[in-house]
């Protein structure tokens, strides 16, 4: 059997503006056995600000009584005195639920709710599933450590098409989370005792709160922009809308801020709850994951080899710029060894000793050594001339050479002691 939810609403931010004001002593005459603290607050002025949370939520169950042509049931989560039903209109609840972890037995019987429970708002409320049509939590989710959980809780006890009227103190999204962040640090180092203010709730965060737990928001509003109390402002009617005004135009920048959601039904009906039947799209993602991880990986491998053999790429066109047809070129470099070795026009040395060798039975022959050799072949052997004929920087992290015998270039002695090392004197047999 399909269950038939009641038609929305038309509740607007701005529809309690056209809700009637209640004086204080209206709501006195209404409740003369209210307990001192409230009898206090009523006899300060004609109206109050700090009272207007309970106005606001009295007001709005009045309305959806109206809509719905019926009493209904209401469950008060945080209902301490039991303050809200001093200002609900007559003939619109039926029946009044109070939810409590410090039940006031005392106030509450002044109050005359139906039923009174003590309850952890932290774990799950001793409430049946959708068995009230108004849950009201006043000033009471910002002390919560969960109030997402605590929500839930809630949603689960309204009646589908049930509403839900909650209020706390307020302030702009962003300013709201840095403050939150150092209320729970204060927390978690003692310097703020379990029950005080630890959330801090913008109207965004109100609405992201009720979607995820099922309910749809239909008001978003403030109470007030600033308060006086006492003063001769609370005792004129303008100001009391000036402020309600200014709260329903900027809901975050007041004092409070107080919202109004509708349970919706359930996302799927039990008759459609079978296997889903649609196409699984997760091969082709995965698939399309692992050939963008290939090629990236591809990629990333063709610049790494395009990197690591930049010198060697470097050598080679070295090498190539000296060859004029018939030319050898004798290599005694370990890592130009690997590059070049497989070359026809390459022999390879084992040492500077073998290198001059294999240049004796080669007389026009390249000798490839390194910057750092050139003072060993100068001091070790100066039978063949050499000269420099060409010069690499920075190859294999060190400076390549090709020297040759001859008399024309640059010889060793002259690059030694001149370019490579300008400071160094002449040793005392060769000057």
């Amino acid at each position: 059997m399909t269950q038939v939810l009641p038609a929305p609403s038309a509740t607007r931010r701005f529809s309690f503006l056209t809700w009637p004001l209640l004086r204080n002593d209206e709501i006195a005459a209404k409740s003369p056995d209210a307990d001192p603290t409230l009898s206090r607050h009523l006899s300060r002025g004609v109206f109050s600000i700090r009272l207007l949370r309970y106005w606001w939520a009295g007001q709005a169950i009045a309305a959806e009584a109206r809509r719905q042509g019926r009493p209904l049931t209401v469950l008060d989560v945080g209902c301490e005195r039991g303050w809200l039903k001093f200002f609900t209109p007559e003939g619109a609840v039926e029946r009044w639920v109070g939810l409590d972890w410090d039940v006031r037995q005392e106030c509450l019987e002044n109050a005359r709710y139906d039923e009174v429970i003590r309850a952890n708002f932290d774990e799950p409320l001793p409430i049946e599933t959708r068995s009230v049509d108004v849950v009201v939590n006043n000033h009471v989710l910002e002390h919560l450590p969960r109030p997402a959980s605590t929500l839930a809780e809630m949603s689960r006890v309204l009646r589908l098409g049930g509403i839900f009227l909650g209020g706390s103190p307020t302030m702009p999204h962003w300013l709201s989370r840095l403050r939150e962040r150092w209320l729970r640090r204060k927390l978690r180092l003692g310097q703020l005792a379990p029950g005080g203010h630890i959330n801090c709730l913008s109207p965004r965060r109100w609405k992201r709160l009720m979607l995820d737990t099922g309910i749809q928001p239909e008001a978003v509003c403030g109470s007030h922009a600033v308060r006086f109390t006492g003063s001769w402002l609370e005792n004129q009617r303008w100001w009391i809308r000036l402020n309600q005004i200014w709260g329903a135009l900027f809901p975050s920048l007041g004092s409070e801020c107080y919202v109004i959601g509708r349970r919706e039904g359930a996302w799927v009906s039990e008759t459609r709850l079978r296997k889903a039947v649609d196409a699984h799209w997760r091969p082709l993602w995965a698939g399309l994951a692992v050939a963008l991880f290939l090629a990236f990986a591809g990629g990333a491998w063709s610049l790494w080899q395009t990197w690591a053999h930049q010198d060697s790429r470097q050598l080679i066109a070295w090498i190539d710029a000296h060859q004029e047809g018939m030319d050898q070129f004798i290599v005694s470099h370990d890592d130009s060894e690997d590059v070049l070795g497989h070359r026809s026009d390459v022999c390879v040395a084992d040492g500077l000793s073998e290198a001059l060798l294999l240049l004796d039975e080669v007389p026009h022959a390249h000798m490839l050594v390194s910057e750092s050799d050139l003072e060993t072949l100068y001091h070790w052997d100066r039978s063949h001339q050499l000269v420099i004929d060409s010069r690499l920087p920075r190859i294999f992290q060190d400076d390549l050479m090709l020297i040759r015998s001859g008399s024309q270039g640059t010889t060793l002695r002259e690059y030694w002691f001149t370019d490579a090392q300008p400071a160094r004197a002449l040793p005392p047999d060769e000057s």
